[in-house]
Parts: C-alpha cells; sequence; structure tokens
C-alpha cells in the first residue's frame, strides 16, 4: 500500500468514527416515545391499569330489576289485610255520634226516661244534671224511638259525665240489639243529610 493509499483510509475511519458518534448522541438527545399501545388498544401502564380497574367495577355492577307484584286476593286468602291507619279512620267513621229525633232511653238504675243527645255504633249520651255519674259505672236501659222500644237490656258503661249529658259505651250487644242501634243511627244520619238540606235552601238567594 503506497503512502496516498495510508492517508486515504485513515481519514476514512475518522469520519466513520465521527458519524457514529453523532448517531449516539443524537438518539440521547431525542424525548423517549411512548410504548406502543398493545393489541385490543390498550395504551401505557398507567392507562392498562386505569382501563382493568374500570372493567372490574362494571363486572361488579349489577342492573336493579323492577319487581312488581300483582294485588292481593282476600277472598283466596280468607281474611282481609289492612293498615293500621285505615282502621282507625273507620273506627272514627263508625263512632261518629249524630243526633236523632224522639229518641230516648229508660234507664232501669235510675228508674226513668231521657232524652238522648247522641248515638253512634258504639255508644250514645243522654241529658241528666244531678247527681253526678261516676265514670266505669255500669247501666242497663232501654233505646225508645217514637214511643216504641227499639232495644231491651241494652248494658252500657260510663264513660264521661261533664255539660249534662253522661257519655256511654255499649258492652256486649247481641245481634238484635247491634241491628237496632244501626238502624238508629241510619236514620240519624238521613235527618242530618235533611236539615242540611232545607238550610241550604233557607240560606239561598236569587241574585238580582
Amino acid at each position: 500500500m503506497g503512502f496516498l493509499d495510508f492517508f486515504t483510509n485513515l481519514f476514512a475511519r475518522s469520519g466513520k468514527a465521527k458519524s457514529r458518534a453523532k448517531k449516539k448522541s443524537a438518539k440521547k438527545t431525542q424525548a423517549p416515545k411512548s410504548a406502543p399501545a398493545a393489541k385490543g388498544g390498550k395504551k401505557g401502564s398507567g392507562d392498562e391499569f386505569g382501563v382493568s380497574l374500570a372493567k372490574a367495577k362494571e363486572k361488579k355492577r349489577k342492573k336493579s330489576t323492577q319487581v312488581s307484584a300483582a294485588p292481593i286476593d282476600e277472598k283466596a286468602l280468607g281474611f282481609s289485610i289492612s293498615l293500621k291507619g285505615e282502621d282507625a279512620q273507620s273506627k272514627k267513621r263508625e263512632a261518629l255520634r249524630i243526633r236523632v229525633d224522639n229518641l230516648f232511653v229508660h234507664v232501669s238504675r235510675l228508674n226513668k226516661k231521657y232524652p238522648v243527645t247522641d248515638i253512634s255504633a258504639t255508644g250514645l249520651g243522654f241529658a241528666f244534671e244531678k247527681p253526678r255519674v261516676k265514670g266505669g259505672v255500669e247501666l242497663v236501659m232501654t233505646i225508645i224511638v217514637d214511643g216504641k222500644v227499639a232495644a231491651k237490656d241494652v248494658q252500657c258503661k260510663v264513660m264521661r259525665h261533664e255539660r249534662g249529658s253522661v257519655g256511654c259505651v255499649f258492652v256486649d250487644l247481641d245481634r238484635a240489639q247491634d241491628d237496632a242501634v244501626h238502624a238508629i243511627v241510619l236514620r240519624g244520619q238521613k235527618e242530618q243529610a235533611a236539615r242540611k238540606a232545607a238550610q241550604k235552601n233557607r240560606d239561598f238567594k236569587i241574585p238580582e
């Protein structure tokens, strides 16, 4: 190899060394690329964790289902179902006291007839001033409507005596007594409706 060839090879080697050094420095200065997306559309490690966590939550989460029930057939059950509030309201309506015209009671213990101030399906009140009747006293009476006996030997228990009226509750009515009381209450309701209608007619004024 001649002198000229020696210098040519020397410069070629130095040029290759410089180009390798430049490539190494360029790789160091370049920003690191993000990891390639894995199969199935997943991204880097942080994204992979978030996606897997979301899927786990979706698996645990169950959709709520609506449940509907058919109305209860009380006839098939053989008994009725009612709420406490409804029972209280029905008892209150049933125990509504009402005034009935020409209604009296004959109290055996007092041996006298007294006008009935009000009556309901569960008890009645009769006008009596003195002497004062204590609560808890039991009385036996006969209910009289329009001068005719409607029910005999009706047992009652005194609950109060105030403002000239003795309030009693019925005790162990038999079938005939219970039917008589309900018939009297029904009559009182009709009389009350007639009184309200008459009052409405009296209050009505023809517009001028």
